[in-house]
């Protein structure tokens, strides 16, 4: 029997087929909706193809599955499927042209999902979009048995996201020439992407990347007289090659390309450890979006951007040795320790990763803001600074620590300190969704200024006490490390 609405359940008419969601404190959600095909059998490691025309009636009441991940433990997760492009939204009871901010999950490319407390955002006026997108080797891949000339199948899924928000979001109450995206980490590389992928173009109006690595080395297909079968999308700084495990179980298994698509989804998946990366492929993803926007090849449109003070904590999740990172370090330039002696005093393997966080995030923050600038762009930067959980090694605001405060300190940490600065970040957020420019409505945050104006950094918070003539001196070392990567891989016999 068909599923119907009661009357205190709100109904969306689309040419999919007609939602049902659920309502309430002013809210409206749908969630679960599918956006695309599901992406399996002859469709895996293609690029996505938009929903089916239906008159079905449709149960939008509860999540979807998520993309197929695995656990911490490297055990296959639940609750997930192959069949997971759906999106979530949240929409105020009311919305009628509302800004509309679509929100893209982190987690290094191979886990997380688009379960968030949207709520918060639609109390405030805004209709928030959550997809997902596929991940780990199912989401970006190249290998000869795979037939497609792209290898960034997430992003070409966070294409369509768009594609099917621009087509539909005015259903929802939203403004589809209003479109901000934002996220962290992986959803703030996605951004990154995003906004220099020319499937891109014209999908969104602004941009938001939190805590996003634009700068730091992507994997790129290899010239076709090479064999290109360890371009999987896995760090090569990873401790454990799972691209090549993965290989040489198919290669050992004796696999067709159809053979290979009958593969179950938990064995392509499974015991994959550290970060999966997006490959520089020439079609979807032409290079870093650091170089792509020094040549001026990407969206034009109001950025805005930023790292935490200690965005370095996730360095263990990326699988990479703290001491050869370091002695790394020591043969370009001894004295970086100089400028990380109170973390190395107070504890060297963090002082480490203070570091890394540095060069991963904070670097990215500033190369890419500078560029949009030079593009003649409202950019905008910040460094969040405010105090983690207790416990932590180094003081600071820890990886990931500004998503928790845009969604979670409103139900986890009520009328607390993180509750009032969650509240500034969504304020700060949606007004830049509304206008292209953040507002400060508390004395402690101050007024933003854009990059160009201002070459600081705008500082939300002061835990970890690092002033902002020794941000500057680390900053310097970093931008000089990455300049000289820059030009040895654009010189001869470099990196093509």
């Amino acid at each position: 029997m068909p599923l119907t609405g009661a009357k205190t359940e709100p109904v969306v008419g689309l040419p999919q087929g007609t939602l049902i969601g659920r309502q309430g404190e002013g809210v409206q959600a749908f969630c679960g909706v599918p956006y695309a095909l599901p992406p399996v059998q002859g469709r895996r490691w293609q690029p996505p193809a938009p929903v089916a025309v239906s008159n079905e009636t449709l149960d939008a009441r509860f999540f979807g599955p998520m993309a197929p991940q695995v656990s911490e433990t490297g055990s296959p997760l639940a609750e997930t499927s192959e069949d997971c492009l759906n999106l979530n939204i949240w929409k105020p009871d009311e919305a009628r042209a509302a800004p509309v901010m679509v929100w893209i999950h982190g987690g290094g490319f191979c886990s997380g999902s688009n379960r968030v407390r949207g709520s918060v955002f639609a109390k405030a006026g805004v209709v928030l979009v959550a997809p997902n997108y596929r991940l780990g080797m199912l989401g970006f891949a190249a290998h000869p048995l795979i037939e497609s000339q792209s290898a960034n199948f997430g992003l070409l899924d966070l294409i369509l996201a768009l594609q099917w928000v621009r087509d539909h979001i005015v259903a929802f109450g939203g403004d589809p020439e209003n479109i901000t995206i934002f996220g962290v980490s992986a959803g703030g590389q996605a951004v990154n992407l995003l906004m220099t992928m020319p499937q891109g173009a014209g999908l969104f109006h602004k941009a938001i990347a939190q805590s996003g690595y634009g700068t730091w080395p992507l994997l790129r297909l290899k010239p076709q007289d090479q064999d290109p079968r360890d371009i999987l999308g896995e760090a090569p700084e990873s401790a454990e090659d799972n691209a090549s495990s993965i290989l040489r179980r198919i290669d050992a298994l004796e696999l067709s390309s159809a053979s290979l698509l009958q593969l179950p989804a938990k064995t392509i998946v499974q015991g994959q450890r550290g970060f999966q990366r997006p490959i520089v492929d020439g079609l979807s993803v032409l290079d870093e979006p650091g170089r792509c926007l020094a040549q001026g090849v990407g969206s034009r449109i109001p950025y805005l951007t930023g790292a935490n003070s200690f965005d370095g904590s996730v360095m263990p999740s990326y699988q990479l040795n703290p001491e050869d990172y370091a002695v790394a370090w020591d043969e370009w330039d001894p004295s970086w320790r100089t400028l990380y002696d109170a973390d190395l005093v107070a504890a060297p393997e963090t002082g480490i990763q203070r570091l890394f966080g540095d060069e991963r995030y904070l670097l990215s923050a500033w190369v890419l803001s500078e560029a949009m600038a030079r593009l003649g762009t409202p950019a905008y930067r910040y460094y969040l600074d405010v105090p983690g959980p207790e416990g932590l090694p180094l003081r600071g605001s820890p990886h990931g620590f500004d998503g928790f405060l845009l969604f979670e300190s409103k139900v986890v940490s009520p009328d607390s300190d993180w509750d009032g600065w969650g509240d500034q970040l969504r304020r700060a957020w949606i007004e830049f969704a509304r206008v292209g420019a953040p507002c400060a409505l508390d004395a402690r945050v101050g007024a933003w200024q854009p990059v160009g104006e201002n070459s600081r950094w705008h500082r939300l918070g002061s835990a970890s006490t690092i002033s902002d003539q020794a941000l500057s001196e680390r900053l310097s070392r970093l931008l000089s490390r990455y300049h000289y990567r820059c030009h040895a891989d654009a010189s001869p016999g470099g990196r093509s």
